[in-house]
């Protein structure tokens, strides 16, 4: 008997030293410039262990979700310095930085998805993601960096 084939949502995972990369960024490279960024991420697909209760208990299977994770090496691998975890596939994704937290609240996500949606499609359709695969899975990064609080504002999407 075969089982049904079923898709996994991704979570994502932004580690804290991203977050000192991107107020590096925003000072001393981007400035007020909006437009986007090439950022990198690891992806690691879902996995489940075992995991061995008491003598009372049974072994219990631990499901581990497939994860997005970005760190401060987003920003070296974009431009080309690789160094992943073990097990980790390198996915490259799109940074959009906004000003103020009103332009964060009121960007619209629906444009962006649709944006990377036609980008992926054009590279299916001129067969670059034949030669480079990683076109067809990008991620975006929609951001707020309040550097004056240090507080970070985020929203992740994976287009499908």
């Amino acid at each position: 008997m075969s089982e049904t084939l079923r898709f996994e949502a991704f979570s994502s995972m932004v580690e804290p030293e991203f977050w000192s990369g991107l107020a590096h960024h925003k000072l001393h490279s981007a400035r007020l410039d909006t437009a986007r960024a090439v950022v990198r991420g690891e992806f690691s697909g879902g996995r489940r262990h075992a995991v061995r209760g008491n003598s009372a208990e049974p072994t219990q299977r631990l499901a581990v979700p497939a994860r997005l994770r970005v760190n401060q090496g987003a920003w070296e691998a974009a431009q080309g310095n690789t160094q992943q975890q073990a097990g980790a596939v390198g996915v490259n994704g799109y940074l959009h930085n906004t000003n103020t937290i009103e332009e964060f609240k009121k960007r619209d996500k629906g444009e962006l998805l649709r944006d990377a949606g036609a980008e992926i499609l054009e590279a299916i359709r001129s067969g670059r993601a034949t030669q480079t695969p990683e076109l067809l899975w990008p991620f975006l990064l929609l951001s707020f960096a309040d550097l004056k609080k240090y507080h970070f504002y985020h929203w992740f999407a994976f287009p499908a």
